[in-house]
This record gives C-alpha cells, sequence and structure tokens, in this order.
C-alpha cells in the first residue's frame, strides 16, 4: 500500500517540464568557467556535500572534482536568482542541475547500488459512496451521489470507516474538511489521499478505500499522514497563487507563508537539496544518496510528504535522543506548542500515553 499526497496539478506539470527538458541529451558537457572568491568557493563546496550526502565518502578525487566544477558554474547563478527573490530557474541554471544529477545519479549507481524507479502506477478508482461533512463531524449522504454496496462493503462499512476517523484526532479536527469520499483502487494501493475542495485552500476533502483499511495501525498512520498535508498545506499555511517567490518553499501554484510549518522545514532540511530532488523526480538513488536523513524512503519523495511522514512518527514515537537527520525531523515539531497539544491528544485517544 501507498500514500498519495494532495499534490496541485500543476505541480505535476512542472515536474514533468523538469524531467522532460533533460530529454534527448546524453553525456557530460563541460561546466564552463566560474571565478569565485575563496569564500564562495567554500560555499558552494558546502552546497555540493550536501547534495552528495552518502556519496561524498565513497566517490573518489577526479570524481568530486568533477561536481565541484559543476557546482561553481551553479552557485552564482543559483544565488543570484535567491537574492533576487526570483522562483524560476535561467535555461543555464537548469542544465546545470540536471548535469549534477546526472553524475550524482551515475555515482550512485556506482557506489551505492542503483535503486531504479519508484514504479508506482495509476490504477483506476471507483467511488463508493460520497458524504457530506458538517461542522460538528456529522455525515451525510450526497443526495445526488449513488452509495454502491459491493466487494462485500456495504453502507454501515463506510460509516464506521468515518467513525475510525473521528476517533483519532481531536474534536473538531475535521471543521475544514466538507466531503468523505469512499473509493477503492483495489487491494495494496492507495488507503487514502486528502485534496483541497476550493481554490484557495480553505475546504478540503478526505477520500478512503476500504479494501486496505483494515490494518488499523496503518490505517492510523496514514490518516495522520494525510491529516498533515492539510495542516501544512491549508489556506493559514500557504498561498494559492501563480506569483511565485524564491524565498519560501514553493510548488508550482503554491507558496508557504515565511512562518508556516512547511517552510520552516523546508529551510532547516530541504533547501540545499530540493533542486536535486526536482531535476529526477522518479529517481529511488535520491533516497539512496541521502538514506539518514528520512525516517522511510517514502518521505524522500519531496518536503511536503516528508513533513507528513516525520509528523506521523513524531506523534507515533517517543521524543528522538539521538542526533541523525530523521530524528532531528522528528523533534522539529516539539517547537509549536500546538503542535505538541495536538500530539498528546492524539496519543491519549490511541492509548499511547
Amino acid at each position: 500500500m501507498r500514500r498519495i499526497p494532495y499534490i496541485p496539478l500543476a505541480a505535476v506539470l512542472l515536474v514533468l517540464a523538469i524531467l522532460c527538458g533533460g530529454c534527448g541529451r546524453s553525456g557530460d558537457a563541460q561546466a564552463g568557467p566560474a571565478v569565485l572568491g575563496a569564500e564562495e568557493r567554500a560555499e558552494a563546496a558546502a552546497l555540493l556535500d550536501a547534495q552528495l550526502g552518502l556519496l561524498k565518502d565513497e566517490i573518489n578525487d577526479t570524481e568530486y572534482e568533477r561536481c565541484l566544477a559543476f557546482m561553481e558554474t551553479l552557485y552564482p547563478l543559483r544565488r543570484d536568482r535567491l537574492e533576487q527573490d526570483r522562483y524560476e530557474k535561467s535555461a543555464e541554471e537548469r542544465r546545470m542541475v540536471e548535469r549534477l544529477n546526472q553524475l550524482y545519479e551515475r555515482y550512485t549507481a556506482k557506489y551505492l547500488g542503483d535503486g531504479g524507479t519508484w514504479g508506482y502506477g495509476n490504477p483506476s478508482q471507483r467511488v463508493l459512496a460520497e458524504y457530506r461533512v458538517s461542522g460538528d463531524g456529522s455525515i451525510r449522504a450526497d443526495g445526488w451521489s449513488q452509495i454502491r454496496e459491493t466487494g462485500g462493503w456495504t453502507e454501515e462499512d463506510y460509516l464506521d470507516l468515518w467513525d475510525q476517523i473521528l476517533s483519532i484526532l481531536p474534536d473538531g479536527a475535521w471543521r475544514d474538511f466538507s466531503r468523505f469520499i469512499v473509493f477503492t483502487d483495489g487491494e495494496d494501493e492507495t488507503l487514502a489521499y486528502v485534496t483541497q475542495a476550493d481554490s484557495a485552500g480553505e475546504r478540503w476533502e478526505i477520500a478512503v478505500d476500504p479494501a486496505d483499511a483494515e490494518d488499523s495501525d496503518w490505517f492510523i498512520e496514514t490518516v495522520l499522514h494525510e491529516y498533515t498535508h492539510y495542516l501544512t498545506l491549508n489556506a493559514g499555511q500557504a498561498d494559492y497563487t501563480s506569483r511565485q517567490t524564491g524565498s519560501t518553499y514553493n510548488e508550482e501554484g503554491m507558496v508557504t507563508y515565511a512562518d508556516s510549518y512547511l517552510n520552516a522545514f523546508y529551510q532547516a532540511f530541504w533547501a540545499d537539496y530540493l533542486d536535486d530532488r526536482l531535476a529526477n523526480m522518479d529517481s529511488y538513488n535520491f533516497f539512496l544518496r541521502h538514506e539518514d536523513d528520512f525516517v522511510t524512503d517514502y518521505a524522500s519523495t519531496d518536503p511536503a510528504e516528508d513533513i507528513a511522514e516525520s509528523f506521523t512518527y513524531f506523534v507515533l514515537q517517543d521524543r528522538q535522543r539521538g542526533d541523525a537527520v530523521w530524528e532531528r525531523k522528528l523533534n522539529f515539531f516539539y517547537d509549536y506548542r500546538e503542535l505538541v497539544d495536538f500530539r498528546s491528544e492524539v496519543r491519549a485517544r490511541l492509548g499511547l500515553e
């Protein structure tokens, strides 16, 4: 089973554009000359080290210098763009990012193993029932929709799923949700997802597949994960706009506010290597390069998935005592009193306190 996050359609199109930008190219271009001062060279090397991750201690000096030459060309392009608060990369910056990613991928396969691609499919979904969610958490069937009792599931099962969802989170947690959808795409596929119900992120929907809901632990984890997408992408956390910036975490059509949970998380853990992740979203090798940074491999998909996975384990696990990056991510949420309170109430409901 896998989790499917809320991702704006425009973000998907952006990823496809980035991936296709390298189509038809082979081999390595030679990095152009860059004249950097000693401090800038040190900053470029630090950025390279962050992107290499576990590769840093594996590649030889010649391979490292080859990567560094590209990074020293990329660095001033990236610096100037961010200083101007621009989101869109120039063609030259995109080319350097792609060339570096190609080297990282090659060296990952050589030293760490080739993880290939995620291999996700997109099975068709069938809606079984749709319900309106009231402010008090009660639901009622949409008058125009048909409730399909099929596969051994009845409406009683659908209503029980909603009761299970309500039992996990604090009272009022679902007040911004206007619709509950029961669907199926077969076993061992998508268990649940959330999505916006409006263009501003003020109203939301949650969907659950009863085919994958029998494992109670997995169900709880997935509900927490999906709820975190709402928690970090709602109208109070992000602006859904075409006016992108370079100073906070962006997805195409969405800009996080400077004081949002997701932007703070991005600045702390992702700012140095997000561009590399975006250069090849389907590759599993990014995770292999940064395995010590993530609580699960799925968390390495992007910052939105990482914060959702990390928050889920922050709620369900004890406070971390180590200093690994993935542990610091879980402890990140203790800086927010409201999230600590949320954690305590959920744990009490689950009998973990």
